[in-house]
């Protein structure tokens, strides 16, 4: 789990164009501690946070039957995710299946504000 998340904040500095030195200032870290968080750290919550904030991300809890597919939009990009249709899990659970029908939504209209449905 640890080295999945480690390894994610790697490829998103790359996607952004980053160097490993760039991202102690983008973080408010020294040089040193933002290499061993990215090589084999184990990061406070409040330290995820500012590298989340400093890779303009966000941290979020993704139930684990949605997590393929949230890779999947991850791996496809912003123009790929507008793109995406999607095929429910097999077996998933109708909250799960309501859940995930949200996100094809707004990934198919991702200017529509909540509520003008």
């Amino acid at each position: 789990m640890r080295t999945t998340l480690l390894e994610q904040i790697k490829r998103r500095r790359l996607q952004l164009g980053l160097k490993g030195k760039d991202m102690p200032l983008r973080v408010g870290l020294n040089r040193q501690q933002y290499g061993k968080i990215e090589k084999e750290g184990n990061p406070s919550l409040a330290t995820l946070d500012k590298i989340a904030e400093g890779l303009d991300a966000t941290l979020m809890l993704v139930p684990k039957e949605l997590a393929s597919h949230v890779e999947q939009l991850l791996a496809a990009g912003a123009t790929g995710a507008l793109e995406a249709r999607f095929v429910y899990p097999p077996g998933g659970s109708s909250s799960a299946m309501r859940l995930f029908e949200g996100v094809k939504e707004t990934i198919e209209d991702p200017w529509q504000e909540p509520g003008d449905d």
